[in-house]
Formats: C-alpha cells, structure tokens, sequence
C-alpha cells in the first residue's frame, strides 16, 4: 500500500481512539467527584455500524476471493501482494497492453474496490467501537455536572428538570422515569437531555440534580 493510502487508515482509526481517550481522560479527571453510576446502555448507533461494519466485511472478502482466484495461479505469490495497490495496478495496465480486456476491468475494479471497501470498514469499526464504548460508560452524574454516553454536561448548561413516570420496562422487570433536563434551544428545536432512572435511583438522582437545576413543570 501507498504511505498516503496508510496514512488515511491510520487516520480514521485514531478518530475512534481519540474518542474512548478523550471520554477516559474525563473519568479519570472527575473520578473523586462521582456521585452516582446509573445504568449502561446498549448503543443504537453502535449496532447501526456493527451492521455496516458487518456488510463491508462480506463485501470486500467477495471481491477479494473473486479476484486472488484470478491472480494466484500467474501473478500472486503471498496473499499480501493483494494489498500492494501498485502493485495490482501494473497487473492491470498489463492486460490492458495484452488487449486482456475482461481482466483489465477486473482489476481495476477490484482496485477502487479495495480502497473504498478498507476506507468503509475502518471507518465504520472506529465508529461501531466509539458508539459501544459510550454505551458501555453510559450516565454518570458528578458534582460538576453529567456525563451521558461519553458527552459531558455542566450543571449550568440546564435551564430546569422534570421528570414523569414511572414506566414499565419491556425486556426486563421494574420500572423506571425519565428525567428531562432542558438547555437552550438549538436552531429554534428543543435541546434536552432525557435520562432513564431506575426506580431504585430515582430520588437520589432528584436529590443531585434539584441541588444544581432548578425543577420545572412538566412540558
């Protein structure tokens, strides 16, 4: 591969890294005031990206099997000269020259293949990796403020809290609210952040909250 080809992919997986070190620097930071650790979450966008994740994995080996069964027998003597876009690249113009006009097309579509196909799968494992992780960290509220699935917020941010329910859960048993915290309006739409709080922590969430955020009538 080309340095400007690794570069690229090195690039768009540190975007996922600097996500989970940038969130685990801000544990670290608040860890002594950390006043409750609500529930984890299974993250949506994490299983969206799993699945594209997923798509471009069978994809790329399709296009990849077609095309090593093509040149192993005269041109391929290690599995890595398949990545070795160059490489592939002067296979191509030699068909090309050869008036080899069906392997041409093939290669040179394996060729664009294989750089859109690594493009897609590191990007989406970066983001499948972030979204999971944030999952994973899920609501935490400090005395500084709250951090949910990697974001943090400042108590000041809030304009005021409500909260409504309870709920019953649907694939487990209890119940559980929604705390509504409100912020300024973002492009004239309403800008909230919606918690759901186990009935068990449910007061000692109130408790930290109504100290840092005035409470409001439900909207």
């Amino acid at each position: 591969m080309t340095n400007e080809f690794l570069f690229i992919i090195v690039f768009l997986l540190l975007i996922g890294v600097k996500e989970i070190l940038w969130t685990q620097i801000g544990r670290i930071k608040r860890k002594d005031s950390e006043i409750i650790v609500l529930n984890k979450k299974l993250s949506i966008l994490g299983v969206i990206y799993l699945g594209l994740l997923i798509f471009w994995i069978f994809l790329e080996t399709k296009n990849f099997l077609a095309m090593y069964r093509l040149l192993k027998k005269d041109y391929i003597d290690s599995v890595f000269q398949m990545f070795d876009l160059q490489y592939i690249e002067r296979i191509s113009e030699g068909f090309l020259n050869n008036k080899e006009y069906v392997s041409h097309i093939q290669t040179s579509h394996y060729l664009s293949s294989l750089i859109r196909g690594l493009y897609w799968i590191v990007l989406t494992l970066s983001m499948c990796v972030t979204y999971f992780y944030r999952g994973a960290v899920g609501t935490i509220i400090y005395e500084e403020g709250i951090t949910d699935t990697g974001n943090f917020y400042k108590w000041e941010k809030f304009q005021g809290y409500y909260y409504c329910g309870p709920y019953k859960r649907s694939f487990r048993e209890g119940t559980y609210y929604k705390f509504i915290l409100n912020r300024p309006t973002f492009f004239f739409k309403d800008n909230t952040l919606v918690l759901n709080v186990d009935s068990e922590y449910k007061e000692a969430v109130e408790k930290a909250v109504s100290i840092h955020v005035e409470k409001t009538e439900e909207q």
